[in-house]
This record gives structure tokens, C-alpha cells and sequence, in this order.
């Protein structure tokens, strides 16, 4: 059940260029479950679909980012056949996927608390701006069960030392770390102004038209799907050529 003060808004800005998408489970450190989650990423999508968006700002509101999965939610896990379990570790890093999927970049401000599945759902953020003392944990190994998919996009993201050291609860990432292993794109001091560096991020993005940036949104995320630059050079021929038309430079 969600908490009585949980809520979910998209409102437009910047001449409908961007869509704040706010997330506001801060009662309980915005931690989620399947149903919020599911919730989470149809609004991201929603936000996406509008000709107009160039890019949408995810604000967690509160303290803390993201406090992980929902503790409470595991109660029914228990007795559960393991395939069972498996499939619903499956269809929430789906859930993820979708959010990386997204035809805009998603930008955020990363502050406070990134516990556990936070760390997935950072993971999904295509330009995470955080405070240099934002602390990243995974609690999981303690509780005697071992990483799903964080555990995959920490394996694949981090040098194998430091995937070790996260996953087992032996470190805790702060802000900068983060930043230095490429889990987030910019890191500012823990005294500055986190929401005005989001302001200036949109800002520069702003700069590019809206469909030069559903354009290099393209070109990364199919590369990274593939391993190939078969699709990322169809994209940016596309834009050459549009460009040109239109009198420009690419």
C-alpha cells in the first residue's frame, strides 16, 4: 500500500521543453516497490511522448534520492519457488530498462541516500548530477541475499575490486566516487546549490534542439544495446542531412 503522502506529478516547463516528473515518496526516503516503480516509468514515459519535450528533470523529493526497494514488500517473497522470485527481480530491472530506453535524456539531482535498488535506478538516469557527500550503499549481502541486476550494471560499470567492495557492504560511495567510476555525470561540493547545477545542465542541454538530443540519446543507448555503430551512423546521417536542408551545420 503507498504511503499516504506518496505522490507522482509531471508538469511542463521552458515553453514545454522540459518535464519536471517529480517523485515524492519522502515519508519513507523514496523507496519503491513494483507498483510505484511501474508508476515511476509510465510517467517518464508519458513525459517523453509529448513532440514538444526535450528533456525531462526527475526530481526525488526530500533528503534522500532513492532509499531502495520497499522492505515491507518482501513478506509475500517468503515460501515463494525461486523462479517465481526470479521473475520478479526480471520485470523490475525491465522496469529500469524502459526509464534507459527513454527517447530524451533524463536528468536528476542526486542527493542524500542511494540504498540498494537506488543504486539501479541511478544507474538508469542518463545525467545524474550529485553532491559530493550523496553516499551509495548496498545493504543487501547483509541480509544474506546477493544483488540482482544492481548487482549486473555494477559489474559491468565498476573495476572488479570496487564492484566487490560495493556489493558486499564493504563501501560506501560517496558523491565523488560515484562520479570518478562514471555512475554519475557531474559532482558538486556538499555546500553548493545542487538544484541550481540541474538548472545549469538544462540549461547547456537546451542549447541543442530537441531533436538533436533525441538524436545522440540514440546513438548512445543502441550502441551500448549492440556493440555496433550500425545504427548510430544512420542517426547521425539522418541529422546531417536534416541539417543541411535547414541550412545549418552538423
Amino acid at each position: 500500500m503507498y504511503d499516504s503522502g506518496m505522490s507522482i506529478t509531471v508538469t511542463s516547463e521552458r515553453a514545454g521543453r522540459v518535464a519536471r516528473v517529480t517523485f515524492d515518496n519522502s515519508a519513507r526516503g523514496n523507496c519503491v516497490d513494483a507498483a510505484l516503480l511501474q508508476e515511476l516509468t509510465e510517467a517518464l514515459e508519458g513525459a517523453a511522448a509529448a513532440p514538444s519535450c526535450a528533456l525531462i528533470r526527475l526530481e526525488m523529493a526530500g533528503r534522500h534520492f532513492c532509499g531502495g526497494w520497499d522492505t515491507t514488500s518482501f513478506a509475500d517473497l517468503a515460501g515463494a519457488p525461486q523462479a517465481a522470485v526470479a521473475d520478479r527481480l526480471r520485470a523490475s530491472d525491465a522496469l529500469l530498462e524502459r526509464i534507459r530506453g527513454l527517447p530524451v535524456p533524463v536528468v536528476a539531482g542526486v542527493r542524500g541516500k542511494i540504498i540498494g535498488f537506488g543504486v539501479g535506478l541511478l544507474s538508469a538516469v542518463h545525467l545524474p548530477v550529485a553532491a559530493a557527500d550523496a553516499q551509495a550503499h548496498l545493504p543487501e549481502a547483509r541480509f544474506g541475499f546477493a544483488p540482482a541486476g544492481v548487482g549486473h550494471v555494477i559489474a559491468q560499470r565498476l573495476p572488479r575490486a570496487h564492484a566487490y567492495a560495493l556489493l558486499t557492504g564493504l563501501t560506501t560511495a560517496t558523491g565523488r566516487q560515484l562520479h570518478s567510476w562514471g555512475l554519475v555525470a557531474r559532482v558538486i561540493e556538499a555546500d553548493a546549490d545542487l538544484d541550481a547545477a540541474v538548472d545549469e545542465v538544462i540549461d547547456t542541454l537546451l542549447a541543442v534542439p530537441g531533436a538533436t538530443l533525441r538524436a545522440v540519446v540514440e546513438v548512445v543507448e543502441s550502441s551500448l544495446a549492440t556493440g555496433r555503430p550500425d545504427r548510430a551512423y544512420q542517426v547521425a546521417a539522418r541529422t546531417i542531412v536534416s541539417a543541411g536542408r535547414n541550412g545549418g551545420t552538423p
